[in-house]
């Protein structure tokens, strides 16, 4: 290479730095003296103040409803089913041989002790004999005629059932794991589908001295008074043995409680976020829980939306049930 072309792309790269070294220096001294007013090296690699900067991440609110824990009188119950008895049944029978004569009752009359029900003539062939009167052993409603004026009887066959409805028992089976739960004496609701807006109260009168091999259940009856006859034997019966009452308990909606890894979890919104517990539950009576510890009266539970829920989440209250 020539010794003039050699000095001359010498000069030109020592203008270039001198003129790189020279801009960036005046750039300088400008932002030191608070001018800021020079193109910057690096202002395309720079957000522009006032430029679109990215958007803050958005939480997301639950919809729910709510409804608030409150205290109440609860019982608890567990039922059970079985029949109504008449509490005695007896069986009218005649103690001669002879043909009915006249029958002075009708079935659903009510007869005293020792009125007389029917008339039994014992004339035979060239024989005279007094009429023999059929007498009932004891104050009740006439449940069966079981003959008829006319009818040769005999001291073998019953003429008439007399059934005593005053007071009815309800039988029921109580399975071997609850027969710790009852006792005589114990309160019971009755309830048949006869009268689906009245309850009947009994109380436990007889418990089985044994269980059945069979069916591994307690025999019990339920005696109940039966004013105006409304029970009558034959009736289906639900019982609800009644353990134990309080008078000031908190209870929610059992809708609110939730299945989570074996345990059952409820959420509370407190200030707009979902704070799962883990109530301590008494029993369950219908449609709401009894609550012994972790829900307090007057707390918001979630009934709608909470199997979506986790501890913390953000909620709106949608609406409150009652």
């Amino acid at each position: 290479m020539k010794k003039g072309v050699r000095v001359l792309i010498i000069l030109i790269v020592v203008i270039a730095v001198l003129a790189v070294g020279g801009y960036f220096g005046y750039t300088r001294l400008s932002a030191q003296d608070g001018e800021g007013t020079g193109p910057s090296f690096l202002a395309a690699f720079r957000p522009k103040a006032g430029g679109q900067q990215k958007p803050p991440e958005e939480k997301f609110s639950v919809p729910v409803a709510v409804s608030a824990a409150k205290r109440e009188s609860v019982r608890e119950t567990f039922t059970l089913y079985g029949s109504v008895y008449a509490e005695k049944e007896v069986s009218i029978l005649t103690t001669v041989t002879g043909k009915i004569n006249q029958i002075k009752v009708r079935e659903g009359d009510y007869v005293q002790k020792d009125q007389v029900l029917a008339v039994i003539d014992r004339d035979q062939a060239g024989l005279k004999f007094a009429p023999v009167e059929v007498e009932s052993t004891i104050s009740g409603i006439v449940k069966t005629v079981l003959t008829q004026e006319g009818a040769t009887v005999n001291p073998a066959a019953p003429l008439f059932q007399i059934v005593v409805m005053d007071v009815v028992e309800v039988v029921v089976d109580v399975p071997e794991k609850r027969i710790g739960q009852v006792r005589r004496g114990q309160p019971v609701e009755i309830s048949v589908i006869s009268y689906p807006d009245r309850v009947f109260y009994g109380t436990i009168d007889k418990l089985s001295p044994v269980v059945d091999p069979v069916s591994r259940t307690l025999e019990t009856r339920i005696r109940v008074v039966n004013r105006g006859y409304q029970l009558k034997p034959g009736m289906f019966a639900e019982a609800g043995i009644i353990l134990r009452q309080l008078d000031d308990a908190v209870t929610i909606p059992l809708a609110a409680l939730v299945d989570k890894e074996g345990d059952r979890i409820a959420f509370v919104v407190d200030q707009n976020l979902a704070r799962e517990v883990r109530p301590v539950i008494l029993f369950v009576q219908r449609e709401r829980a009894v609550i012994d510890s972790g829900i307090d009266e007057g707390d918001r539970v979630v009934v709608i939306g909470q199997q979506s829920l986790s501890g913390g989440d953000e909620v709106t209250v949608a609406e409150v049930k009652q």
